[in-house]
């Protein structure tokens, strides 16, 4: 009866959470019906081929589900989760959805994750109990999208409560046994080392060690030359996070092993001139060894000046035959470099029993040391230094997103991008996108790639037929009777469900509007909109065929 019925009460496509639901629930009963089809075994390949498939569809469906639940449930009578905070922050957020109801399958069927065979006993009996809620669920949605997808019932409504409660249990189940679990104390320690971080970088961009440009870019100079700044900007601050007068308990748990040298570290510091701890923190914050900053290119009245004591009178230098070759020998081993011309007169009076050379050498010896303990922190604590610098890129960034600056298609994982170090898989992720669908036009006349999105002046190259098998956005098969169709915008090839809308476009030769794909109709909306100043005016030039 219910397959009657939605044969002839099915909803249109349209932009309702409610109609992208039933026909992204409709692709997955299909593809699950082609897995029980056929005997995986014998036909690995193609085993594997659907299993993607019905990982991404599931993705998209919980997806839609969350919109529906963000859209008719209060916020208020939501599960709490503030449980996310102790997750590893790759797991953290709604995306995580889809892979969680596989594996709730997976366990619900009788299998067991790798090397978790125990934790895999123990959630048996709520990866059933969770893969029972979700199939009323989307029960009570298919029957509401076959009577109206522009409202949500009460009985509905306390449907998605119910889910969302019995889903945060099994969320916070899975992930707390299947991954390693942050302890409150070991995100206090990863917290206030943030702060450190955050404070050291805001100093080195008002000193101008680092630039807003680094920053902007996430240069992977900063990945080294925050962490050493900070050991000494927390030395230097009395009663700071590195007050080492404080018990050893108090030091951040990422310093600990080091307060030997931290405190020789600070003996050393307290022997140098303003000066040196300023060449000092240039070298740290550009990787460059105090011995290496090259030969300075000031004249030799400038070094003589710099120091007398250890440079021949000029009037003894004016020929290269009146000087012994020991003299000579002796001359150009006290060259001075440029972190002597740096260092200025002020450090010839308080270290004037030392020569140039000596003073570079104890500036080499604490670069060598901040390094060494930075360089082990990173090391040791890879992941938790990768989110401590991810929060302090996000917290010293020096600007901000301009008004202008539209926003289109992709959002969610254009946002993503733009607030997280950037990550291998996410990178790839978005790359793709873009790739598959130009719809961000053309670059500007600057010859660099603009932030603000384009509407296409060109048309597109279009794909050729006989590359092409499947539906570029429902992935369906193509037959006799399910045709290809181009995208005009994309220059894509979908099925006609997927290119069911029309726009009328400017690079097009007829006055008309022309077929388009799903995806390319609503960013193409949003851009007509942003450009017009008004979503009423992109209405009017583009119809839902």
């Amino acid at each position: 009866m219910f397959s009657l019925r939605s044969i002839f009460f099915r909803p249109k496509k349209s932009d309702y959470p409610l109609a992208r639901f039933f026909y992204a629930d409709l692709e997955l009963k299909r593809i699950t019906n082609d897995l029980d089809s056929f005997d995986g075994n014998k036909e690995p390949q193609r085993c594997q081929k659907l299993i993607d498939r019905l990982r991404k569809t599931q993705q998209r469906v919980m997806e839609v589900v969350w919109t529906i639940v963000r859209t008719c449930v209060l916020e208020e009578t939501r599960a709490s989760r503030q449980y996310r905070d102790k997750f590893p922050e790759e797991l953290r957020g709604d995306h995580m959805s889809g892979p969680l109801w596989f594996g709730a399958e997976c366990l619900a069927a009788g299998s067991s994750v790798l090397n978790h065979e125990s934790e895999s006993d123990e959630l048996r009996p709520l990866a059933r109990h969770i893969t029972t809620v979700m199939e009323a669920v989307r029960t009570k949605l298919r029957e509401q999208c076959l009577r109206d997808v522009s409202c949500y019932p009460e009985e509905l409504v306390d449907t998605l409560r119910w889910f969302d409660y019995n889903w945060a249990e099994f969320e916070f189940s899975y992930v707390s046994r299947m991954c390693p679990v942050k302890t409150t104390e070991e995100l206090y320690q990863q917290h206030i080392t943030t702060i450190l971080f955050s404070e050291t970088t805001a100093e080195a961009l008002k000193d101008k060690f680092i630039t807003d440009d680094q920053m902007s870019s996430y240069d992977p100079v900063l990945m080294l030359a925050i962490p050493r700044l900070s050991i000494l900007c927390g030395l230097e601050q009395e009663g700071g996070l590195l007050d080492l007068n404080k018990d050893t308990s108090n030091l951040p748990v990422y310093f600990r092993p080091h307060v030997s040298n931290l405190i020789d570290i600070k003996h050393s510091l307290s022997n140098l001139t303003t000066e040196e701890v300023t060449v000092l923190k240039q070298c740290l914050a550009s990787s460059v060894d105090p011995l290496q900053a090259g030969t300075s290119t000031h004249s030799e009245s400038d070094y003589m000046q710099t120091d007398t004591d250890y440079i021949e009178p000029e009037t003894d230098m004016q020929t290269d035959t009146d000087m012994e070759p020991e003299a000579e020998q002796e001359t150009e081993e006290e060259i001075p470099t440029e972190t002597d011309a740096l260092l200025g007169a002020d450090s010839q009076t308080e270290t004037d029993t030392q020569t140039p050379s000596q003073r570079r050498d104890a500036l080499h010896s604490l670069y060598l040391s901040v390094s060494s303990i930075a360089d082990q922190m990173i090391t040791n604590h890879a992941k938790d230094l990768r989110q401590m610098l991810h929060h302090t890129f996000k917290m010293n960034q020096p600007f901000e997103p301009s008004k202008h600056v539209i926003m289109v298609a992709k959002t969610d994982e254009i946002r993503q991008i733009t607030s997280t170090c950037v990550e291998p898989s996410t990178s790839e992720e978005i790359t793709a996108a873009e790739s598959r669908h130009h719809v961000l036009g053309p670059y500007s006349d600057c010859g660099e790639v603009t932030n603000i999105p384009q509407i296409r002046q060109e048309p597109p190259t279009w794909v050729p037929d006989c590359q092409v098998t499947r539906c570029s956005s429902c992935d369906d098969m193509f037959t006799l009777l399910k045709r290809k169709h181009h995208c005009r915008y994309c220059g894509q090839i979908f099925c006609q469900s997927c290119t069911a809308k029309s726009a009328v476009l400017d690079f097009t030769k007829t006055r008309g509007p022309v077929r388009v794909c799903d995806e390319c109709y609503e960013q193409y909306t949003s851009l007509v909109a942003a450009t017009q100043g008004e979503s009423s005016s992109a209405q009017s030039s583009m119809s839902a065929s």
